[in-house]
């Protein structure tokens, strides 16, 4: 038993560096690109919205893990090692999240576009090459290509979509 206790401390920890790895970053990397944008270089990303659901996930699944392990310390019958991993899941959730979102951008230079997704990479795209765009009910941005295929879907709560909204009106793809 003591063994899967240290076991479970490690992966905690380990969780937890790699989270704060992950933020220095991820805000690194925006302090960076964030100071030169304007109407024609911007990059569109995950609503900000986000950044706190995954970071409240986050906390709250390592407060749970500590709470659960001092009370397991404290020899409590009531807690297992399902309580430990099940907040350790939980906390793992958060960071996935941020992993996902601290990936998945748009940058946008002039008319050209360079996507970045999770699992497909790199996509350079010009907007010339958007056949149709589709504004949705929740004001998300369902881009087409020329064959009708689904390029991508950005939210309207996105950072930068007024930017990205203009662009696509400059270029008449947008009524």
């Amino acid at each position: 038993m003591g063994r899967s206790i240290v076991k479970c401390v490690v992966y905690a920890i380990t969780i937890c560096v790699l989270y704060g790895v992950i933020e220095y970053l991820n805000n690194r990397n925006n302090s960076v690109k964030g100071s030169s944008q304007d109407n024609t270089h911007y990059i569109v990303r995950v609503p900000s919205a986000l950044k706190y659901v995954y970071m409240t996930m986050f906390i709250l699944g390592i407060i749970l893990f500590v709470v659960f392990l001092l009370f397991k310390a404290k020899g409590n019958a009531s807690v297992t090692m399902g309580h430990l991993w099940f907040s350790l899941i939980f906390a793992g959730i958060g960071l996935l999240v941020m992993v996902w979102a601290s990936r998945w951008s748009i940058n946008v230079n002039g008319s050209e576009m360079e996507v970045h997704k999770m699992f497909r990479g790199k996509t350079e795209l010009s907007i010339q090459d958007i056949g149709s765009v589709e504004v949705g009910k929740k004001e998300e941005i369902i881009l087409y290509d020329q064959s009708g295929k689904k390029l991508l879907t950005i939210d309207g709560l996105s950072d930068n979509y007024d930017r990205f909204v203009k662009s696509l009106k400059t270029y008449g793809k947008i009524k």
